[in-house]
């Protein structure tokens, strides 16, 4: 599996912050997000913002066995909202530059336990939701493709060995190829009787039962439930697509 390699993250949170906050006015925090229908704009930052504290509480607490629980809710309304969102933004920046990806930190996936996976976590989830914000207010521009590409690797790398899957799929078996054709990305992925593997390169003489090829946007959009996998060039039993979705 070759794919591009963000090495880089806090340069990347900046964009995609800066992106979200710039469609982010006190206006627009009632819309609901059509990718996420069962939340609105000001869901999304409070969202945002308390996964900002849980990296922050992460990246500045000394790792040990037990774990590190997930800050309360953020209540607020109206411009409090956008308040609470800059504050967390700017407290996650300041403990991402202090801490370098090498850098041990507690994480709740079955990863190596390093600053990094928190650094590509905040990343990923901003710059998915500044997709999601866009798609409220009708302007949207694809995930870039160095970012959709972690946004795909976290999925099979943290999220479905976590458990994080959308639905339980007890029948899904056969080999998936995902093709991420704009930075020149592919996954083989195997299923198992629901059971997810991320292979290295599959045996040649094993058929694919499905593939999605698109640009590593689209894929991880899909992947991560804001998109259907139509949106891609879908061969064979997309039901095992289906089976990759996390939450």
């Amino acid at each position: 599996m070759a794919k591009l390699r963000i090495t880089d993250y806090l340069t990347e949170l900046k964009t995609e912050a800066a992106g979200l906050r710039s469609v982010c006015g006190p206006d627009v925090l009632d819309r609901v997000a059509p990718s996420r229908p069962d939340t609105t704009v000001a869901g999304l930052l409070l969202e945002l913002a308390r996964l900002y504290r849980w990296s922050v509480d992460a990246l500045s607490t000394p790792p040990t066995e037990d774990d590190l629980p997930e800050p309360a809710p953020l209540d607020a309304r109206g411009p409090a909202v956008l308040d609470a969102y800059d504050q967390a933004l700017a407290a996650v920046l300041d403990a991402v530059e202090a801490r370098g990806p090498e850098a041990p930190a507690w994480t709740w996936a079955p990863v190596e336990w390093r600053a990094e996976f928190w650094h590509r976590r905040v990343a990923v989830a901003t710059g998915l939701a500044r997709w999601d914000a866009q798609m409220a207010v009708g302007a949207t521009a694809p995930v870039p493709a160095a970012l959709a590409a972690e946004a795909i690797a976290e999925v099979f790398e943290a999220f479905i060995p976590a458990g994080a899957r959308r639905g339980a799929h007890p029948e899904a078996t056969g080999l998936v190829q995902l093709f991420a054709q704009d930075a020149d990305a592919t996954w083989f992925v195997r299923l198992r009787e629901g059971r997810v593997a991320l292979l290295d390169q599959p045996d040649a003489r094993t058929e694919l039962q499905a593939r999605a090829a698109g640009s590593a946007s689209d894929i991880a959009l899909a992947l991560w439930g804001r998109l259907p996998f139509g949106i891609c060039d879908v061969v064979g039993d997309e039901s095992l697509l289906q089976a990759l979705r996390v939450v």
